[in-house]
């Protein structure tokens, strides 16, 4: 009986288990995939490789390159070259200007063609040039003219080709960034500087003579000029290398590598 007890006692303790559980913990809800099919819109086209015959003392021409943008927005671009010493390398730039038919009721003045002007000015260079180069006109001459904010309320002085300071368009000019000509359909060039080709006995310390604006010829795009290469792209932009040689560079070959880079 005491034997009995016993067992009854034992069997009447509790029973321990011990289960081991593994967690399961997702780490994602899903995957997907996809391609880029990615189009570089920026293209520089022309003779890429030129050989250029020049004699030591003057300036030569290359020949002209076409940068183009394919893309519905600017692209900045950085232009520079590497070259020798005794060869000074700039890049020009050509544009018709022409007569409007004035309105001062109108915000846009349409154009009138067959008496265009054609001028080269400089888009990179250490110094801003420009100069008619086609049709020239007795006692015209070259100006930037800057736009004002409300520019037709408060018209802006002429600046003379030789005064002009620093890249275009100037930062206080209302181009830069106030008045869109793409929205306005006038240009290719949504922004930049105007050149015109106006009467010289038309400005007067500055001020231009309003009354004669049917004999000015006016801008037919708008440019840019930056001393150290950065250029926006908007639809192209065709620039001729112009190389200024020194009169004491000895007899041989030089070579001159243009680069188009990407600002960023």
């Amino acid at each position: 009986m005491k034997m009995n007890k016993k067992k009854i006692l034992m069997f009447g303790l509790p029973l321990l288990c011990l289960v081991i559980v593994s967690a399961a913990i997702i780490t994602h809800y899903g995957l997907f995939e996809q391609k880029l099919n990615v189009t570089q819109p920026i293209e520089v086209t022309g003779e890429t490789t030129q050989i250029v015959n020049c004699f030591a003392g003057e300036t030569c021409p290359g020949n002209l390159i076409t940068i183009s943008n394919s893309a519905p927005f600017t692209v900045d671009v950085n232009i520079n070259d590497i070259g020798e010493e005794g060869i000074e390398t700039s890049y020009i730039g050509e544009l018709e200007l022409t007569k409007k038919n004035v309105d001062f009721s109108l915000d846009i003045w349409t154009l009138i063609t067959g008496d265009e002007i054609t001028i080269s000015y400089t888009v990179i260079g250490n110094e801003f040039l420009a100069e008619v180069t086609n049709n020239v006109k007795p006692g015209y001459e070259l100006i930037y003219y800057k736009d004002n904010s409300d520019r037709f309320v408060n018209p802006a002085q002429a600046i003379l080709i030789n005064d002009i300071i620093g890249n275009l368009p100037y930062e206080t000019d209302g181009n830069v960034d106030e008045y869109d000509y793409c929205i306005t359909g006038e240009y290719s060039n949504c922004h930049g500087a105007k050149l015109w080709y106006v009467p010289s006995d038309s400005i007067t310390n500055g001020e231009l003579d309003w009354s004669r604006a049917s004999e000015f010829y006016f801008e037919t795009n708008l440019i840019q000029y930056n001393k150290e290469g950065i250029i926006t792209i908007y639809n192209g932009l065709g620039i001729t290398p112009s190389y200024e040689l020194s009169g004491s560079l000895a007899s041989g070959v030089y070579n001159i590598t243009t680069e188009v880079n990407p600002t960023a």
